[in-house]
């Protein structure tokens, strides 16, 4: 086996060497050079009267002149650059190849009227070219003519060189010695070389193919010079818009005769020859049709970038993010995946400033550390990732949104730092909540919170545990007594549930805590938050009926309606009660919980009312009422809130679909903290035009209750989650929606009727003078009337103008009082129309009460009151075909009121019972 694997071998190694040998006569590699026309290393380039040349020209050391606008140059001019360096090396390889080719005949030194067959001719010395020579390629387009002459080579006037039996000029290769002047009206096709020398073509001359030198000026005069590659226009490349994925470039003298294919494949190629390619490096080869020869022509690559995938910031124009020449890529959008970056520049960074609707949007940001973002009176809103590794700088009511499906990437090393305003009192309470973190999902004050006070410099603030840390002269940074920090998580234990915390201790995301003012003196005290920005769904767990401190999470107004929502029995988490309570304190300046002036402003889908709270101390408080008003639907950065667990319980949620852009300054969005600031247009100002009735009630024992009754489709007469608000409080003196038997300060109901009559409750512990009165009415018509119902006096009193003031014993007033909207006139016609479909009679004989009635009329329920109006007994009545009723009664001799309430309406009737 030892000497055939020998014998294999060598037969091999011949092979290969015949190979080689044949190959060097045939294949000439111009490399880079195939790209010129006119080529020098070194020497000037020239040109006189008007020329066309096809294909680059250049000189890597040497002038190029005289290529003005009247001559018409089909290539680029390269001088001087690494492109002409390395066609410096291709030529002196070309050379090289040529040299090493063998010679197959001598021919002598004048060539012309004659015809040649392929193959490498040499003549020692100086030649020329007189007449016509043909060079016959015998019909292979592949054959190969070369010319290596020892000296200067030289044409006649009127020399031609003829191609016949499919000659190509690229397989055409004269090598001179010397110089190569050719005079006057040559026509000669190849690649002319020297080396070195000069080279020279006379006017009206052509030369399809290329001027070559080594070393020497080459002179153009009134020429053509066609280098026969296929030309490639400038290539319009895709740009950072996502509808313009592919690239292009124009074949220049395309030929729609010749066959062009392309490696990889193209998406399209026009009549006109202009190319249409997704990003990629393609070669073509052109296969040019002449006669029965075909020729295939290779190019160079072509080279189509992919679409651009990120857009820097660079701050060239301005500092205006909105100004797309401030981009590498045009302003950032939510409309392409481009990752738009703000890297560390020596120009300006961005501001997102508040001129009206030009907020910042982007799908995706990369902040780069060291970087910076401003937004001022304005918001920045992010639909996909936000890598933040350099700074947020949020100012003057600014926020950052993040949507629904928005990532902030966990590993960003930055932070934001966004502005709130609290209470400058140090004796008054704000509720807090952070739109930041410092470890994650949890967040410690003293990381989190900064003293603002001067505008130009942020500064920790001096934290204090004695409960009178805050309330000495102004300093610099601010005192703030921990003392007065609490949490209250998940629990049913009413005021002992509050847990003390201090600027140490870790607070959960999405918790609010406590916070009283500090010892500054301006109404307001300026805080900035530092840390990672809040962003995705946040979870907290409440109990069966417990309460929770929550708060806005996130860098951004909150949808106080679509966390009701997202949070209701269904499709929601099943929670809360669908109520939001908002502690207002608003007088008060002490730190006896007794002589605190402030309560719970309420709010649910059918509106908001302000706190009430306990009446005024003598020394301490005021008479007053929340200077804030009632909450608004979009709740402030940094606002926290009570919700109450519902029967049972489970996951409280935030997520991004409830953040939104709410200006405080518009009024649409209050944090409820002691001053009321001005408020400003708002072209997004909320607009409810719902019809709403604000009942105020006064009273010794309280400061001012007001009641909402709001007017909305989406609700009925009974219990509706998430409008009707239950009291989260409940004063010695108080006034109150009976629904359920149960006490609340906001009602909804669908029907806005004449006849509408809607029960109030009164409480008074200690008896004394009451007052019910309208505070506002918002989307009613004018002269609307309002009226209170007395059932026991069968009395109607218009409150349209003027309260309604009755002096009250002591005790609890459910169904005495209604708020109807006619008056007693018209409500006595009702009565009697109802009085002779309805007879109650007190059987005294056997203890019952009875009653009859027409078979079309429907009663709903039956309540007895004693003569205070307190509720003493209700009849559901669940079925309407009875025409009698017999109800028990043992009571202690009296005289009640019986009130029927039926669908017609309600009437009542004194009875005695003996």
């Amino acid at each position: 086996m030892t000497p055939k694997t020998k014998f294999l071998l060598f037969r091999f190694l011949i092979t290969t060497f015949i190979l080689v040998t044949n190959s060097a006569a045939s294949q000439i590699d111009l490399g880079s050079i195939k790209n010129f026309g006119i080529f020098t290393s070194n020497g000037a380039v020239s040109n006189t009267a008007t020329s066309n040349i096809t294909g680059d020209m250049g000189a890597d050391i040497g002038a190029i002149s005289g290529f003005d606008s009247s001559t018409v140059v089909n290539g680029s001019i390269q001088n001087n650059n690494n492109i002409t360096e390395q066609a410096v090396l291709d030529l002196n390889a070309t050379i090289v190849q040529i040299n090493g080719t063998i010679t197959t005949s001598i021919h002598n030194p004048v060539f012309g009227s004659e015809t040649l067959t392929p193959g490498v001719y040499s003549q020692a010395g100086a030649a020329s070219l007189v007449g016509t020579l043909t060079l016959d390629a015998q019909g292979d387009p592949n054959a190969k003519f070369i010319f290596k002459i020892g000296g200067a080579f030289s044409t006649a006037a009127g020399a031609t060189v003829v191609l016949i039996n499919c000659a190509s000029s690229e397989n055409i290769f004269w090598l001179s010695g010397g110089a190569i002047s050719m005079a006057a009206s040559t026509t000669i096709s190849g690649n002319l070389i020297s080396n070195p020398g000069a080279i020279g073509i006379g006017s009206g001359g052509s030369i399809n193919g290329r001027m070559l030198s080594s070393t020497g000026a080459i002179s153009v005069y009134d020429s053509t010079i066609n280098n026969s590659v296929p030309r490639i226009g400038p290539i319009t490349q895709p740009t950072c818009s996502t509808t313009t994925t592919t690239g292009s470039f124009q074949i220049i003298d395309y030929d729609a005769n010749d066959t062009y294919s392309f490696t990889p494949a193209i998406v399209h190629i026009s009549a006109t020859g202009l190319v249409i390619a997704n990003p990629n490096t393609y070669t073509f080869i052109v296969t040019a049709n002449s006669g029965v020869c075909s020729s295939s022509l290779t190019s160079e690559n072509i080279v189509i970038n992919t679409v651009p995938n990120t857009n820097y910031w660079t701050g060239d124009i301005s500092s205006d993010w909105n100004n797309a020449q401030n981009w590498t890529c045009g302003v950032p959008t939510d409309l392409n995946d481009l990752i738009n970056i703000i890297p560390v520049v020596t120009t300006s960074y961005p501001i997102i400033a508040a001129i009206p609707d030009n907020n910042g949007i982007a799908k995706n940001l990369e902040i780069q550390s060291g970087a910076s973002l401003n937004i001022n009176k304005n918001y920045l809103r992010i639909t996909s990732i936000l890598l933040l590794n350099g700074k947020i700088k949020i100012e003057e009511d600014s926020q950052l949104l993040q949507d629904s499906r928005s990532v902030f990437d966990t590993e960003s090393t930055g932070s934001i730092e966004i502005n709130q305003q609290g209470t400058g009192n140090s004796f008054r309470y704000n509720y807090w909540s952070s739109p930041v973190n410092s470890r994650g999902t949890k967040f410690v004050i003293e990381e989190i919170l900064r003293d603002r006070t001067d505008l130009n410099n942020i500064i920790n603030i001096d934290f204090g545990s004695n409960y009178t840390y805050a309330d000495g002269s102004p300093s610099l940074p601010v005192k703030l007594s921990t003392y007065w920090m609490y949490k209250l998580e998940d629990s049913g234990l009413g005021y002992s549930a509050w847990t003390s915390i201090d600027n140490t201790s870790e607070v959960n995301v999405g918790q609010g805590y406590t916070m009283k003012g500090s010892n500054t003196s301006t109404e307001e005290q300026n805080y900035t938050f530092i840390g990672k920005p809040n962003n995705g769904v946040i979870e907290l767990t409440v109990g069966p009926n417990n309460d929770h401190l929550v708060g806005n999470p996130y860098p951004s107004a909150l949808d106080a309606n679509t966390f009701i929502s997202d949070n209701e029995p269904f499709p929601g988490t099943s929670s809360i009660t669908g109520t939001l309570y908002f502690w207002d304190h608003y007088g008060g300046d002490s730190h006896n919980l007794a002589d605190y002036q402030g309560g719970y402003a309420t709010y649910s889908k059918g509106g908001g009312v302000s706190a009430s709270s306990n009446p005024p101390v003598a020394g301490t408080s005021t008479s007053g009422v929340s200077v804030k008003g009632a909450p608004k639907r979009f709740i402030p950065i940094g606002q926290a809130f009570f919700v109450v667990g519902d029967a049972d319980g489970g996951q409280i949620q935030f997520n991004n679909s409830q953040r939104i852009f709410s200006k405080e300054s518009s009024g649409n969005s209050i944090f409820l903290r002691t001053n009321n600031l001005k408020l400003t247009s708002n072209n997004n100002k909320e607009v409810d035009l719902r019809p709403k009735f604000r009942i105020g009630f006064d009273a010794p024992k309280i400061s001012h209750r007001q009641l909402l009754l709001t007017f909305d489709q989406n609700t009925t007469d009974a219990l509706d989650w998430g409008y009707d608000a239950e009291m989260y409080e409940v004063f010695n003196d108080d006034m109150y929606w009976v629904l359920n038997d149960k006490k609340y300060v906001i009602q909804a109901t669908n029907d806005f009727s004449p006849d509408k009559e809607i029960p109030i409750g009164i409480r008074t512990v200690e008896g004394g003078l009451i007052s019910i009165k309208v505070d506002a009415l918002e989307n009613v018509e004018e002269n609307t009337p309002i009226y209170i119902k007395d059932n026991v006096t069968g009395q109607t009193y218009d409150i349209t103008n003027q309260p309604f003031v009755i002096n009250l014993e002591p005790g609890e007033y459910r169904y005495r009082f209604l708020l109807v909207f006619k008056p007693q006139s018209i409500l006595k016609t009702i009565e009697k129309t109802i009085n002779e479909g309805v007879h109650i009679y007190m059987n005294n004989s056997i203890s019952e009460l009875q009653l009859s009635k027409n078979t079309d009329m429907e009663i709903l329920n039956i309540n007895l009151v004693n003569q205070l109006g307190q509720q003493l007994l209700t009849w559901i009545i669940k079925t309407d075909d009875q025409q009698s009723i017999s109800l028990p009664l043992q009571l202690p001799s009296g005289v009640y009121i019986v009130i029927v309430e039926t669908k017609k309406g309600k009437i009542n009737k004194k009875i005695i019972i003996n």
